[in-house]
């Protein structure tokens, strides 16, 4: 092997690793969705500003519709909250006592 043959095989891994390491950066970023101009609840065409709300079932709704009663939303809030619970609670457990 020669000095250039040896160059070559070195740029071309090189640039693998750049093209992985740049892959898996863009895998990485999370996009946002975009954002609708007009409120997503069935008949209200209400215009969105940028003080409304996103919804954690991935809609955007105007000031009425904004709670999840009001759009009939698909989010389980219960399973989340008891996963939350769950997850941040710690046992308590009474220590015993002797008994004399």
């Amino acid at each position: 092997m020669d000095f250039k043959s040896v160059l070559q095989i070195i740029n071309e891994r090189i640039r693998e690793s750049e093209i992985k390491e740049v892959e898996s950066v863009k895998e990485n970023i999370k996009t946002e969705p975009v954002r609708p101009k007009r409120c997503q609840h069935d008949g209200c065409k209400v215009k969105l500003m940028l003080a409304d709300f996103a919804c954690r079932c991935s809609g955007f709704y105007c000031s009425s519709h904004r709670f999840s009663e009001a759009h009939m939303c698909t989010f389980d809030y219960k399973s989340q909250g008891l996963n939350t619970l769950a997850k941040e609670m710690q046992a308590v457990v009474g220590k015993k006592v002797d008994k004399l």
